[in-house]
């Protein structure tokens, strides 16, 4: 259920950068994709158990704007315990 918060979440944020920053439709469903799948690997990652990243708003849009390059980070940053 925490999950489905989150992703609501996020969804509203895009969803406002979208008014507030103008992105046309085509960008806008990029990055809902984006952030779907960056909480879908975040979740894989937290499933397994290795490491654990916590799902909150900035890792999911970090996950989402950045896509496989910010799970890495956030991946890093977990390894090391900053995040």
């Amino acid at each position: 259920m925490d999950y489905l918060k989150i992703a609501v979440i996020a969804l509203v944020v895009i969803l406002l950068a979208k008014y507030v920053f103008k992105i046309n439709g085509k960008k806008l469903v990029a990055l809902i994709v984006n952030a779907l799948i960056g909480l879908a690997v975040l979740w894989l990652i937290n499933w397994t158990g290795l490491v654990s990243i916590p799902l909150n708003i900035i890792t999911v849009l970090v996950a989402g704007i950045f896509g496989a390059p910010g799970v890495l980070i956030l991946l890093i940053l977990a390894v090391f315990h900053i995040i």
